[in-house]
């Protein structure tokens, strides 16, 4: 009885563990910078708001936001 459980045991730990110890590479673009900010705006959507937390949309509008503040600054 008492192997029994052991091996009950082990096998729950084993299933809990696996997923972190087995890992699948999530960062796998090869891109940076703004090539990187491209390939997430140009692809599937949740990949931006994966990565940066905003979906397209907003991204938009914070980089106009951006750029005014740099005219203004700059001007």
């Amino acid at each position: 009885l008492q192997m029994a459980a052991a091996m009950v045991i082990i096998g729950v730990v084993i299933t809990y563990m696996t997923p972190f110890l087995d890992k699948e590479p999530y960062h796998t673009s090869i891109l940076s910078g703004h090539a990187w900010v491209q390939e997430l705006v140009n692809r599937h959507p949740d990949w931006i708001k994966n990565e940066l937390g905003m979906i397209k949309y907003v991204f938009h509008a914070f980089v106009q936001e951006l750029q005014a503040c740099m005219c203004y600054e700059l001007g």
